[in-house]
């Protein structure tokens, strides 16, 4: 009898070891699959953070994108439309000056006036006719037109807008040269005229871009100095960034 109930309580204890031994076994796969699953969870979580970072560099990236083409859109809306605002803006005088003016040169370009380009026009339509060639496209025309229009009109408040033009002109055709010369003329002759912070912008890229950093960072920082909430002044700024 106590044999019997020996071997019982060995029986018992067999099982209840298996059982403990089973559970332990769980247990531990249990703790080794939610580590697994935190461990997951963590390469998930730090995924997602660098997605997030990227899908932050990309759209920061397409803001200064958009917003760099806002400012050419803006840029070229400007040249195109300046006809209209100098109808709007500029007054109408008729210059009754005779006689045939000697060649001089404008902005390297040699240009000559005589009897047949005599004023018979009023200013505004004798610039007219110029800025139409810039809009056509037809840059070495419009270089001369404009050209012939500041001998011809000497005093008309056109002029100025004349030279503005012809420094534009010579920079899209890339006569880096004679773009710096008009612009850098304006702002001797000019200093009040209205597009005077576009104008030093324009020379300071110019500058820099021909290698006279000095030269280029003093007109850029002029610009900030002289009005620092300005369009200008941001944009002088920002060639300055990426110049440093």
């Amino acid at each position: 009898m106590r044999r019997f109930i020996a071997t019982g309580a060995a029986v018992i204890l067999t099982a209840a070891s298996s059982f403990s031994q089973a559970e332990s076994v769980d247990a531990q796969g249990l703790r080794q699959a939610q580590g697994e699953l935190l461990l997951q969870l963590e390469q998930l979580r730090q995924e997602t953070q660098a997605l997030r970072g990227l899908m932050e560099e990309l759209s920061f990236q397409l803001q200064e994108m958009s917003q760099d083409q806002k400012q050419r859109y803006l840029d070229l809306d400007e040249r195109l439309g300046e006809l209209v605002r100098v109808q709007r803006d500029a007054q109408t005088a008729v210059s009754t000056a005779g006689g045939a003016p000697a060649p001089v040169v404008i902005g390297g370009t040699v240009s000559t006036a005589s009897e047949s380009n005599a004023p018979s026009v009023s200013d505004q339509d004798a610039y007219n006719q110029a800025f139409e060639l810039i809009r056509a496209r037809e840059f070495d025309q419009a270089l001369n037109a404009m050209a012939n229009f500041i001998q011809t009109y000497p005093d008309s408040p056109l002029v100025l807008d004349a030279r503005f033009w012809r420094g534009q002109v010579f920079d899209v055709q890339g006569q880096d040269a004679n773009a710096i010369e008009e612009f850098r003329n304006l702002t001797q002759l000019a200093p009040d005229y209205r597009r005077i912070l576009q104008v030093k912008v324009k020379l300071g890229k110019l500058l820099v871009k021909n290698q006279d950093l000095q030269g280029g960072r003093a007109i850029l920082q002029e610009v900030i100095n002289q009005a620092p909430e300005s369009v200008e002044a941001g944009l002088a700024q920002r060639e300055l960034e990426a110049i440093n």
